[in-house]
């Protein structure tokens, strides 16, 4: 008698223990789209960053200092060279793309102090930093995407490194 009240306690259990994990997970189909639909939230916040954050830097480049005059715009002074600033804005472009805004921004006129005299036109117009997040179109998946403002600037994105990079901007 006692083994049979054993094994039934333990059937009891057993089964007890079954029908709860079950009922309580759901089929995986449901839990992979769930995921998806967070992630591809997640993707677009964060492609989106990244373009806000790779205009800032350009800023930080080439907006952030002028001359002993208080109007001439001036490269920064941490990024005087091509070299420096194409190094640094390679964490955030293309190597060719960071060369081509390098490209837009650079001269030979120096001021008296020996600094680079910049082209002080920006080379985005608009700025991105004036688009909200709700007035952009993200396309394509986790590794390249395609981001479209209102104003018909596109931007390509890919992800390297674990960082989404700008690889062309067509205005």
């Amino acid at each position: 008698m006692k083994k049979l009240l054993a094994l039934f306690t333990i059937f009891s259990l057993f089964f007890t223990v079954a029908g709860c994990s079950s009922s309580t997970e759901e089929p995986a189909e449901k839990t992979s789209e769930k995921k998806t639909a967070e992630l591809t939230e997640s993707v677009k916040s964060k492609i989106y960053n990244s373009v806000r954050v790779a205009e800032l830097k350009v800023n930080e480049v080439f907006h952030k200092e002028v001359a002993a005059d208080e109007t001439t715009p001036v490269i920064n002074a941490n990024f005087a060279d091509e070299e420096k600033s194409v190094e640094f804005l390679s964490k955030y472009y293309s190597k060719e793309l960071a060369k081509d805004i390098y490209s837009h921004y650079a001269s030979e006129e120096k001021t008296a102090e020996g600094q680079m005299i910049i082209n002080a036109e920006p080379y985005f117009t608009p700025s991105f930093l004036e688009i909200n997040q709700e007035d952009v179109t993200i396309e394509g998946d986790e590794n390249k995407a395609t981001l479209k403002t209102t104003e018909n600037v596109t931007y390509q994105m890919e992800l390297k490194d674990g960082q989404y990079v700008i690889t062309n901007i067509e205005k």
